[in-house]
């Protein structure tokens, strides 16, 4: 077929140039397209590190915590004694197991608590909590406690106290409890101590040795 003379006045490559321009177009839109690409795939990765950064740093406030309990050798601490605010009102019952000692003068004793260290004698200095009851009827008549708790101090064989302390007290160690049946002879006999204390009144005697020197 002859071409016609219009398209023999046209240019080859004017000719050419409107698919050229399309192909150009298709071009930028795979380039374009690609860096959009690019542009999400480092936008995810750096979400994706930014996640990882803080789940390692928030971890340790979320992981549950083991409290690793620390053994030690310590010594356990000394209770320290608690002192009543009055002496009791009646004698408290002895246990089956404490066995009254009887002297040829009339004192008994029996040893509630033995206690440990150096043993009262004649001449020692004691420091002693006591409570007294009249053995007829069981009614206090004194006590250490009543009076602030404050312990009573003497020196044996001094004839500070009725003769039932002098010899009951000796042979007790610090800590030790001792109960003491005490004949009116060998306490305040025929005269008593009025008003609390009638004449040839027995007396009991719960006597705790606090110190020994």
């Amino acid at each position: 077929m002859t071409q016609t003379k219009k398209d023999q006045m046209i240019p080859p490559s004017r000719q050419n140039r409107p698919g050229q321009r399309q192909q150009e177009r298709l071009m930028r839109l795979q380039r374009r397209r690609r860096r959009q690409r690019i542009w999400a795939s480092v936008i995810v990765a750096l979400v994706v590190i930014a996640l990882a950064g803080l789940i390692f740093w928030q971890y340790p406030h979320f992981a549950p915590q083991q409290h690793t309990q620390v053994k030690t050798n310590k010594p356990a601490a000394t209770p320290t004694p608690t002192i009543p605010s009055s002496g009791p009102a009646t004698p408290p019952p002895l246990t089956v197991s404490v066995t009254p000692v009887s002297l040829p003068d009339g004192l008994k004793y029996a040893d509630i608590k033995v206690g440990s260290g150096k043993a009262a004698q004649t001449g020692s200095s004691v420091s002693v909590q006591y409570t007294g009851w009249l053995a007829s009827n069981g009614q206090k008549f004194d006590s250490s406690y009543d009076h602030g708790g404050q312990p009573f101090t003497l020196t044996l064989g001094q004839h500070q106290v009725i003769p039932g302390w002098e010899e009951g007290l000796v042979g007790m160690k610090p800590g030790g409890t001792r109960r003491l049946l005490i004949p009116a002879a060998l306490a305040y006999g025929a005269q008593g101590q009025p008003p609390t204390i009638p004449a040839n009144a027995t007396l009991i005697f719960d006597v705790m040795m606090v110190s020994v020197q």
